[in-house]
């Protein structure tokens, strides 16, 4: 039995590409997002020289190398110890920490039919648990335990179980339950 032979199709040419375009674009740098950099950034120097006069790297694979093993057992044998460049504490590189360091906003959002089902259990049952298991409008058959994580969650999600608040305090929680 003979084997199988692969086709190869034929390259066909694509008439809608403008090729020349293409490339001019694959030229041109990309926008610079971070505001920081965009500030330093010397557009008449290398992208290499930018990164080095703003104290970061152009490339971690040369600055954060992983030696070998073959590198650490000759370094071993050597006992030579290197000495750590200090990297020059620009203000490039302070904003970027600062800016690392704010937390981000929580913008955990429950789902509506979530939140319908919280504000009803809680409604109807207040913080009893067992009961709102064997509700009829359970109907994922969540355990007790389950339930409370759903509701301690919707409690934790500051802008919505803030509204159910102000609208239990109005007492016009009928339009969040229709």
């Amino acid at each position: 039995m003979g084997k199988p032979r692969k086709t190869h199709r034929q390259p066909r040419f694509q008439y809608d590409r403008n090729r020349s375009k293409e490339w001019k674009n694959s030229k041109k740098l990309p926008a610079i997002e971070c505001k920081q950099i965009k500030k330093a950034w010397i557009a008449n120097k290398s992208v290499e020289q930018n990164m080095r006069l703003m104290g970061l790297s152009s490339d971690p694979n040369i600055t954060l190398k992983v030696p070998s093993t073959k590198e650490l057992l000759n370094n071993e044998n050597k006992k030579t110890q290197k000495k750590e460049k200090k990297i020059k504490q620009t203000t490039v590189i302070k904003e970027l920490e600062e800016e690392a360091s704010i937390p981000p906003a929580k913008t955990l959002q429950l789902s509506e039919p979530l939140v319908r089902y919280c504000v009803c259990m809680l409604e109807t049952y207040g913080e009893d648990y067992k009961a709102m298991a064997k509700d009829r409008k359970n109907y994922y058959q969540d355990t007790p335990k389950q339930i409370k994580r759903k509701i301690s969650s919707f409690k934790n999600t500051p802008g919505q179980y803030a509204a159910y608040l102000k609208l239990k305090s109005e007492n016009k929680l009928a339009e969040l339950l229709i």
